[in-house]
């Protein structure tokens, strides 16, 4: 069973709420896409697809639970679960720093959550936000790898003299964070570890295969379709 999936993105390319409709096919295709930035894009995806649910595997309440308690010890507190979402090479953050680490439309996997830090009553309270970004790619032998390419926060609030002071801890806590997703990465492969590909690709969403129309969040949830070898 093929599919081809149409993706309309309400509130920009592989960002918020999307609308994904599918039709089925008994008849294979090949795979193609439409060109990355896309308002609208169209994947034709082969009956040989795996879909990898980056979302459901990485939003676990294990994994939950392990970042909350790392930024408890760091004097902060969660107050989301942990987002996953497809972000072009060219929209992460800290993309000017090195802007030839990958092509401007090559796809990494941004993982985020929320945070909150009470701070003394002379300050308002801290919001923010951080993310660490994944690098998915196939090796000369057509294996898949995961490695994390880096982190990025942003916050709100700590005013008038507490936002320097949370900010110089949060740079501190980012290797420690750095290393808490590193060490999820192997679930991520585990069950594909031996097998080889000739495509991975990035779907908005959960990337249902079933027949219809589905609306849901591509800032919350992104999968993987890997076509075998």
């Amino acid at each position: 069973m093929s599919v081809t999936s149409t993706y309309t993105f309400i509130q920009g390319y592989f960002n918020g709420i999307f609308i994904c409709q599918n039709a089925v096919s008994a008849a294979d295709q090949l795979f193609t896409e439409s060109p990355p930035g896309s308002v609208v894009s169209v994947v034709h995806r082969p009956s040989g697809e795996i879909v990898v649910d980056l979302g459901k595997l990485i939003n676990t309440n294990a994994n939950v639970g392990m970042v909350a308690n790392q930024l408890i010890a760091a004097g902060a507190s969660l107050t989301s679960g942990l987002r996953v979402q497809g972000t072009p090479w060219i929209g992460v953050p800290y993309f000017i720093q090195s802007p030839a680490a990958h092509k401007p439309f090559d796809m990494l996997a941004k993982v985020n959550f929320d945070f909150h830090i009470e701070t003394p009553w002379a300050c308002t309270d801290i919001d923010g936000t951080i993310s660490v970004f994944l690098f998915v790619f196939l090796d000369s032998q057509k294996h898949l790898h995961v490695t994390v390419d880096g982190t990025w926060f942003s916050f709100e609030g700590g005013l008038p003299f507490c936002a320097g002071p949370a900010s110089d801890a949060l740079k501190a806590a980012m290797p420690a964070v750095r290393k808490q997703v590193q060490n999820l990465l192997p679930q991520l492969t585990s069950a594909i570890a031996n097998v080889k590909f000739s495509q991975a690709y990035y779907l908005p969403g959960n990337g249902t295969k079933a027949a219809g129309t589905f609306v849901q969040n591509a800032s919350v949830d992104t999968a993987l379709g890997l076509l075998p070898a």
